[in-house]
């Protein structure tokens, strides 16, 4: 799979200037490697998701966003996918078991709304790390999210498999002001950097869905995201415009905010080729859309080399902010969307 080399910070939290194309969140050493990686990339087929759920998440994570992340990465990943969650804090307990997410989605999303509340005490990684370990010993990546350092005795570089199993790449979320510049954030760095993943530091939550959904497009090959980040009044919309390469299959858009009061939509999805529009959601662009209550993703299949062209529409403000953030992230692959 595609892996960065280093250490990434990512700066989609609130605040950017509105309609800003922002890098994505990608590290490499050079673009021949990034290069290299990308032609090499297999597909993540079996993931464990490792949640902190411990009692300092009520502070950081008050509406719960990380619930809203995985979610959105069940809906974001192929069918055929293997997906398993481990909740730590004092203790850990398994979500829901690996299985494929195709069937057993909504599932999962209970699941996750049932086990997540911010209960569970302090902050064991020890524990987190073993217990993923031991019930999906087969997962090809891991995804850890935290908002606070380990305090549960000496940590013992539970992230490291056993020799002479290789080691299996770890993505890492760590969230939290109080990471910031700290031994903690270290740890975090040097759970991703020997396991040949990638650290996300963010300043607080806002973020959570769009580094899950940056994660995600590494884990399944897609292209490096082009994203937008919009604050839109209610009723109002902006427009975008992504060039699709020759070579790709499907693409797919992924919008993402934090109240559950506001809504938005896509519109007017097109592709224009020499001023020309050549093909149009419903007639020649196929499109399937899985909602949360605070993203969409959206697979287009049959493309056509040209512009993706469309519009990113505040529906609902029901928050009352007299704007809203919206970021929108555009991925590319070669393949078919298999949802």
């Amino acid at each position: 799979m595609r892996v960065p080399v280093s250490v990434v910070a990512w700066g989609l939290a609130g605040g950017l200037v509105s309609a800003t194309l922002v890098a994505p969140a990608t590290a490499s050493a050079s673009t021949t490697a990034g290069a290299q990686a990308a032609a090499a990339c297999v597909p993540a087929k079996n993931i464990q998701a490792i949640i902190d759920d411990s009692g300092s998440m009520s502070g950081t994570d008050p509406t719960r966003l990380r619930v809203q992340a995985m979610n959105l990465l069940i809906d974001a990943l192929a069918a055929s996918t293997t997906l398993g969650a481990t909740e730590f804090g004092t203790s850990v307990a398994d979500v829901f078991a690996p299985a494929a997410v195709g069937p057993t989605a909504p599932a999962m999303k209970n699941a996750l709304n049932a086990a997540i509340q911010a209960d569970n005490g302090a902050t064991d990684y020890n524990l987190a790390f073993s217990t993923a370990r031991a019930v999906n010993p087969g997962a090809t990546a891991r995804i850890f999210l935290t908002d606070g350092g380990h305090n549960s005795g000496a940590y013992a570089n539970a992230h490291l498999n056993p020799a002479p199993q290789a080691q299996t790449p770890t993505y890492v979320i760590g969230f939290s002001p109080g990471l910031s510049g700290t031994t903690d954030q270290a740890r975090l760095q040097q759970i991703a950097n020997e396991t040949g993943g990638a650290y996300y530091a963010l300043p607080d939550a806002q973020a959570l869905q769009s580094v899950m959904n940056d994660i995600q497009t590494r884990l399944t090959c897609q292209s490096a995201t082009k994203t937008f980040v919009d604050n839109i009044k209610p009723g109002k919309s902006k427009k975008h415009g992504v060039k699709i390469k020759k070579k790709s299959r499907s693409a797919q858009l992924t919008l993402s905010w934090t109240s559950p009061l506001d809504t938005f939509k896509i519109k007017k999805l097109r592709i224009v080729r020499n001023g020309r529009v050549v093909a149009v959601k419903g007639r020649n662009l196929k499109v399937k859309t899985k909602k949360g209550t605070t993203y969409l993703v959206i697979k287009v299949t049959k493309l056509t080399p040209g512009k993706l062209k469309f519009k990113v529409k505040n529906t609902a403000a029901g928050s009352g902010a007299p704007e809203v953030t919206v970021t929108t992230q555009v991925s590319q692959s070669k393949k078919k969307s298999g949802k």
